[in-house]
């Protein structure tokens, strides 16, 4: 089954998805799909989250996990029994450990084989550019996406009593 953020953002089942958008998008995001909660979440963050505070307080269905290391993230994608997993790229974690952001896109990959994956950063920096490139899918937002604007009444009323001409 698909899990849709957003019409432009669909993870499907088994694959390990990267999200670069404004951290008020992913946010808004969460917020609009409570219904996620249907299905075992789990949200992994790094030294400090900037979307943990700002999610609806109805969103109670969420697992949360801390990973202070780029190997304490490892050890929790290998223990992941979850259908749905968020991490939020944290990059204080590289500073130690730059070298091992490309066998982290590894780890999530093979996580990826049991769950959805996805992994959200508010933008582009060296280890996000490593940690892609094992990405089934990349979705790049620069001003976050747009919801399709809907007809206003008055403009709709207007519309039906147009007339077209007649074909010759």
């Amino acid at each position: 089954m698909d899990f849709e953020l957003h019409p432009t953002v669909t993870l499907r089942p088994h694959t390990f998805n990267a999200l670069v958008a404004p951290r008020e998008a992913f946010i808004e995001m969460l917020n609009r799909k409570l219904d996620l909660q249907r299905f075992s979440v789990l949200y992994v963050c790094g030294n400090y989250s900037g979307i943990l505070s700002r999610l609806d307080r109805r969103f109670t269905g969420l697992e949360l996990r801390r990973a202070f290391t780029v190997f304490q993230l490892m050890t929790v994608l290998e223990e992941a029994h979850h259908s749905l997993i968020f991490i939020e790229h944290d990059p204080l974690i590289y500073e130690d450990a730059a070298e091992m952001a490309w066998y982290l896109s590894k780890a999530m990959r093979e996580t990826a084989h049991e769950a959805s994956v996805l992994l959200y950063a508010p933008g582009i920096d060296p280890f996000i550019e490593d940690l892609v490139g094992g990405a089934d899918r990349v979705f790049y937002f620069q001003d976050g996406p747009r919801v399709v604007p809907k007809l206003q009444a008055k403009v709709y009323s207007k519309m039906k009593n147009q007339t077209t001409l007649g074909s010759f």
